[in-house]
C-alpha cells in the first residue's frame, strides 16, 4: 500500500517539475519583474530630471 502511493507520488512531482516550457504564470511572474523594475528606473529618472530643471530654474531666476 505505501509503496503505491510513492509511485503516485513521484508520477505527480514529476509532472509538476516538467521542464518542457513555461507556464502562463511564469510569464506573468516574468513580466511583473521586468516591468517593476522599468517603472523604478523611469520614475528615479524621471526624479533626476525634475531636480536638474529646479536647480536650472533656480539659476535662471537668480541670474534676473
Amino acid at each position: 500500500m505505501l509503496g503505491n502511493r510513492r509511485c503516485t507520488d513521484m508520477r505527480l512531482w514529476g509532472r509538476l517539475g516538467d521542464a518542457r516550457g513555461l507556464a502562463t504564470i511564469e510569464y506573468v511572474i516574468g513580466a511583473a519583474i521586468v516591468l517593476g523594475t522599468l517603472a523604478a528606473g523611469v520614475s528615479a529618472w524621471n526624479n533626476g530630471m525634475v531636480a536638474r530643471l529646479e536647480s536650472l530654474v533656480t539659476q535662471v531666476q537668480a541670474v534676473r
